[in-house]
């Protein structure tokens, strides 16, 4: 069965790593998708806040969501391993949780397009002791280092298909979300201010590298279609 999702005001913050950064954090069968830099081999993890309207079937009712993931492959597959996801709804956020893991949170979004689209876009968002401050704005970019144009960057960035996920017991083995949608064309954008416990308290990023991002992305809307998760060897 499909899940239909109208996703809105999709903001990625990317961070490259060193690999053995997140070495700690893969499952079995899952490498990282690294990628060579003029700093050297870099793997990349995002941190991903969006709004999505209810789903199609209505099992979902809409939600402000975070995404904390990593850029993996799982043989041949391209995909993002799913660290943490707070959801606002906390029905939501028990529906989701049997797919990826997922908790509850506060998670507020603020976006002025008055001036111009994304002229701010502000989150901020709390789940337990762990707290999401971003402040962007949208801003042009014409490279980005290790990719050979900026369209190659935001398809490798964006065009994840396969949404990995470890189960929290060793015997629950791994599952993937499988789903589709158009190519993005994202805005380039700035971070003007970030504070990510969920990546500082793990010893992933420094506050200072929370603060400094590779890139960051706003994809005004976009249409998934994600299907239930299969368990895979």
């Amino acid at each position: 069965m499909a899940i239909g999702l109208k996703l809105r005001n999709l903001l990625y913050v990317i961070h490259t790593v060193p690999p053995e950064r997140l070495a700690a954090l893969l499952p079995a069968g899952i490498d990282l998708d690294l990628r060579d830099t003029p700093a050297g081999p870099r793997a990349f993890l995002a941190t991903v806040t969006l709004e999505s309207g209810a789903a199609f079937p209505y099992i979902l009712s809409g939600f402000r969501q975070v995404n904390y993931r990593v850029y993996v492959r799982h043989a041949s597959e391209p995909g993002v391993l799913f660290i943490r996801s707070w959801v606002s709804a906390r029905a939501d956020a028990a529906v989701l949780s049997l797919a990826i893991p997922t908790e509850h949170a506060t998670v507020e979004l603020a976006i002025d397009n008055a001036e111009r689209p994304y002229a701010r876009y502000q989150v901020e968002a709390q789940s337990g002791d762990h707290r999401l401050h971003l402040e962007a704005t949208a801003e042009p970019r014409d490279s980005y280092p290790g990719f050979a144009s900026a369209a190659e960057a935001v398809h490798f960035l964006t065009h994840r298909l396969n949404g990995f996920a470890a189960g929290a017991h060793p015997k629950s083995g791994l599952s993937v979300i499988r789903v589709s949608h158009s190519a993005m064309d994202p805005m380039p954008a700035r971070v003007l201010s970030a504070t990510a416990d969920q990546w500082t308290s793990a010893g992933i990023l420094t506050p200072a590298e929370v603060a400094q991002p590779w890139a960051a992305l706003i994809q005004p809307e976009t249409q998934f279609d994600m299907n239930l998760p299969e368990k895979i060897g």
